[in-house]
């Protein structure tokens, strides 16, 4: 009778382990699985932000060209180019480069928030940078494209239209030097300037920082 009894508790054990052995397999498995995952996530994350870099950069240098077409208005406007030194076709030439704003890439960083694989990130510096990047950055920039975006909107697209469909350059230069336009165009190189230095320049310093810490953990992984 004991030896039935201990036969018994053997087999238990034996599918005991079995079972056990069966989880713990399936569990790594899943685990390997869900890292493989989030290394995809993470490579995929760094090639928005490259997106990202290269488009602020592109967006800092028309900004500046915005700033160098305010600077011909107040030459204008304070009489330093006299009208017949003004070619017509600089009045507007970079004048939609006033208007251009930073819109980020976030497609990947979403699809892997919502995975919930983030949660696996073991890097506790890594959670911190994508989380002022995606989150306080993005806030911060979403927030100031409205700003200006509800300034341009008073101004912007009536001025160009003011200045466009005026027939002579006279009539052209005499909008230029209003004082509703000259308080518009002071406006916005104060936005524009403070959206570089400030807002561009955050969101550029957070991507660097993210990137560089992306690579490590693509390159740890691999």
């Amino acid at each position: 009778m004991k030896n039935i009894f201990a036969r018994g508790g053997v087999e238990f054990l034996a599918v005991l382990l079995g079972i056990s052995l069966s989880l713990w397999v399936e569990e790594n498995s899943t685990k390997k699985e869900i890292h493989q995952a989030l290394l995809k996530d993470l490579i995929n994350i760094r090639a928005d932000l490259k997106k990202d870099i290269s488009e602020i950069q592109r967006i800092d240098s028309l900004k500046t060209k915005g700033i160098d077409q305010i600077g011909i208005y107040l030459d204008i406007s304070s009489d330093k180019r006299q009208t017949a030194d003004i070619d017509p076709k600089i009045l507007l030439e970079n004048y939609s480069n006033i208007s251009y704003t930073f819109f980020p890439m976030g497609s990947s960083y979403l699809v892997a928030l919502n995975s919930g694989r983030l949660n696996y990130i073991e890097d506790l510096e890594l959670i911190v940078v994508l989380s002022k990047y995606y989150q306080n950055s993005y806030e911060r920039i979403k927030t100031n494209n409205y700003m200006f975006d509800e300034f341009l909107n008073k101004n912007f697209f009536r001025y160009r239209s003011i200045i466009k469909n005026k027939k002579t350059l006279e009539e052209k230069i005499a909008v230029i030097k209003s004082e509703g336009f000259i308080e518009y165009i002071l406006e916005a190189m104060d936005r524009i300037l403070v959206y570089q230095n400030y807002v561009l320049s955050d969101m550029s310093n957070s991507a660097n920082k993210l990137l560089e810490i992306i690579e490590k953990n693509i390159e740890d992984k691999n």
